[in-house]
Order: C-alpha cells, then structure tokens, then sequence
C-alpha cells in the first residue's frame, strides 16, 4: 500500500515531457448534434455550415438518433441526418479541405441524456433497454442506418454506442449500460454490412497514467485512491478503433481542487502516449473522441486558452483523430470559435 500512495504522489508531482519532433498529425475535427440548434432555436444546416467555414474540419462526427430515425416501431425518417450530410457536400465542393464524417448509431449516442431511446422502446434502463435492443425493430432502425450510408463518399467511419460500457448518471436514466453481447452484435454488424470502414468503441480513463496502470495491473486499489475511470481496455478490445473522451475540468474530475488545468492536460498527454501505443501495438486505431473545447456548464476555469495549449500538449501523442467537443459555446462565442479554429490548426500542423 505504501509503494501505491508513492506512486500516486509521483503522479500528482509529475509534468509532462516535449518531444522534438512530434509524432504524424492526426485527422481533426468536432462533433455536431442538431439538437443543440433545435434547442437554441436555430437551424441545424445553418449552425453546421458556420462551423465548416470557420473551422474547415478533416472529420466531423454526427448523430443518427433512435429516438428521431425511428419515432415509431414501423417508421424510418432520417430527415434529422440527410440534410446534415448534404451541407457537408456543399461544403466540400468550394473548399480545399475535403470534410469525412464519422455517424454515430446506437441506443447511446452523444448529447445529454446520451440515451436516446424513442418512448415507445419502454423504460429507459436495463433490462427494459436490451429487450428493446434485442427486437425487431431496434434492429430493423440499425441495419438500415447502416446500409444507408456505407455507400456515401462522405463516410469515413462508425461509432458504435457512446461509452457503451458506461453508466450515465442523471435524472432522466437508471442503469443503462450497454450489455456485452449487445455491443458484440452492433460492432460484427457493421463488420457484416459495411467491411469497408472500421467501428470505433469509446470510453474514458483514468486522471492520468498511473492510475491507468493501477486500473491495468492492481484494479482493487484504484478506488482507493480517488481514481474513478471508464472502461478503456475493454473499449479497445471491442472495437476496431479506440476512442478515448477526455475532460479536464468538470465536477466529476477527480483532484480538481488540488491541480491545475494545464497540469491535467499534461498529465492527459501522457495517458494518451500509454493508451495510443497499446492500441497501435494491436493493429488497432485511437482516438480522442471528445476532447474539452468549452467550460463544463458549472461556471468551471476551462478557458479558450486552455484549449489551445490542450491542442500543443495532445499534438505530441501519436493520435489518428482528435474530435473538439463544445461547438454550442463556439456559436454564441466568437472567442471561443476562434480559439477552437486554432486549436485544430496546431493538431494538425
């Protein structure tokens, strides 16, 4: 016990190292819902289109929600993702960066309450949730977003589930973790229906490096040291691609009061480094699925500066994609729209 409190003290003691010479850039984007501009009162196109001219994104991630595909057993309406795709092809035709897209499907999808289940699927928790799942018509709305968009030139991959693995904590859900056998079956599906583009499988870490390798090597103790994590290993073991979410201010961020916000970026650099030679040494892509670019919405220090020396920091691990997650404070902020713009210049410069 007395060897693990060093090694945590070490940890909280420890910055980070520069490399010379950084590692190949990562492809760099962010995430869009169209429920944030439904909830702002504007349109979705309009918001998308601003955001590809003053950000010019190599990837955007975009949502196929169950609950608006599918708002009845026998009904398919994608009415909530073609017309996001078609401003992405606009896009495209008068810029010189051309713009992929990563679609998300899953009963788990990004956004608050990050389950996105239609009311007629029953109760929002397990096992009402896999029941659901299981059926014919969950199944009917995952095979046919699917096959609808593995032709699309615009397509670069699927995101099976958002933090599958994970339970969300609010009002609004109970248990809701994906099982298992459920996530096994979305990710050999997309395997069946499009073998052309790879699943991507996101969860989060630990604070940092070390507590990764408590959570790897002697998992009992990390609890004990105030190290609460997702499920990264099984993450990257379930998926073709790992993709990790990383947040460094917020209420649920442990040692918050006692460290500083650059100190956690560093810290987070070196858990990508560890994370990204794991994946990599199995043939396997990684990710930063969503990486801060806005304050948690509880008054947290997260400012445009703090994104852009994230962006200096994430820029020396060995990353494949970044995905910014904040576009909403980036529309009502020209500050922040600006500081998110530069912030992909330097990961991918």
């Amino acid at each position: 016990m007395r060897t693990l409190v060093a090694l945590v003290v070490a940890a909280l003691a420890l910055g980070s190292e520069s490399w010379p010479n950084p590692p190949p850039p990562p492809l760099a984007g962010f995430s869009f819902s169209p429920l944030t501009s439904v909830q702002a009162g504007r349109d979705p196109a309009d918001d998308l289109n601003r955001l590809l001219e003053a950000t010019q994104p190599d990837l955007v991630r975009l949502p196929i929600y169950w609950e608006l595909v599918q708002p009845a057993p026998t009904q398919l309406d994608f009415s909530s993702v073609d017309p996001l795709l078609a401003v992405v092809a606009k896009h495209n035709r008068s810029s010189s960066v051309q713009t992929r897209v990563v679609l998300t499907v899953g009963a788990r999808n990004f956004l608050f309450p990050e389950l996105h289940q239609p009311t007629w699927a029953g109760d929002r928790s397990q096992p009402s949730l896999g029941l659901a799942q299981a059926g014919l018509a969950y199944r009917n709305y995952f095979d046919e977003s699917i096959t609808r968009y593995r032709s699309s030139p615009l397509l670069y991959a699927w995101q099976v589930e958002n933090e599958p693995l994970d339970k969300v904590v609010n009002a609004y859900t109970e248990e809701d973790r994906i099982s298992d056998a459920q996530l096994t079956w979305e990710v050999g599906e997309v395997h069946r229906l499009d073998p052309d583009h790879k699943a991507v499988v996101t969860s989060y870490n630990a604070l940092n490096v070390t507590l990764d390798l408590i959570q790897r090597y002697t998992p009992i103790f990390l609890g004990l040291v105030g190290g609460g994590s997702g499920h990264p290993s099984e993450a990257l073991r379930m998926g073709d691609v790992f993709g990790l979410d990383l947040y460094v201010d917020g209420p649920s961020v442990p040692y918050r009061g006692h460290t500083s916000i650059p100190l956690r970026s560093q810290w987070k650099e070196q858990s990508l480094t560890f994370w990204a030679d794991r994946a990599h040494s199995q043939g396997k892509d990684i990710w930063v699925a969503e990486m801060q670019a806005q304050p948690w919405n509880d008054g947290g220090t997260f400012e445009p500066a703090n994104l852009v020396q994230a962006a200096i920091d994430y820029r020396q691990a060995p990353l494949d994609v970044v995905l910014l997650w904040g576009v909403e404070t980036w529309l009502d902020d020209p500050g922040w729209m600006s500081a998110a713009a530069r912030a992909l210049t330097i990961l991918r410069t």
